[in-house]
């Protein structure tokens, strides 16, 4: 994922279409909290996008973290869709463009995570086979014997 720009990213243009869906919805309610939803699930879909970007400069750990990140985002967008549909009183269906968006993001997202996993697995000395600590070496002149400073 390093070696590509992140315009080029399947999630990175999906969030954004996310995005500007979330942005064009025309809710029908003079609520404010209907009005913060969406703002809510805008900014998630946004902060998806910038994670997404971002996992794109990093290799190893750091890019499955700010992978990770980007599907939370994700996850928090879905969350304020709800709560909007249930605020202005549409079913979740009203909102399945948007859902379907999400879902679509998700599976490039995980597919993502499971390449820099592999990855980084494979670039990851295996647990348990670490180099063997060198012992030091008993001063000069002096055999096995007990270590000077010790209890006697």
């Amino acid at each position: 994922m390093t070696t590509t720009d992140h315009t080029e990213i399947e999630a990175w243009n999906t969030a954004i279409r996310l995005a500007a869906s979330i942005g064009r919805l025309k809710i029908p309610s003079n609520l404010r909290a209907s009005q913060e939803a969406q703002d809510s699930a805008f900014q998630a879909a946004g902060q998806a996008a910038a994670r997404i970007a971002e996992a794109a400069t990093r290799e190893g750990q750091a890019q499955i973290a700010i992978l990770r990140e980007a599907r939370g985002a994700l996850a928090a967008c879905r969350s304020w869709i709800h709560v909007l549909a249930a605020l202005v009183n549409e079913p979740e269906t009203a909102f399945a463009d948007e859902l379907e968006l999400i879902d679509q993001a998700g599976k490039q997202i995980a597919a993502s995570l499971r390449v820099a996993e592999r990855t980084a697995s494979t670039t990851a000395q295996p647990r348990g086979q670490t180099a063997p600590r060198p012992t030091p070496a008993p001063p000069p002149g002096r055999g096995p014997g007990r270590l000077q400073g010790g209890p006697r």
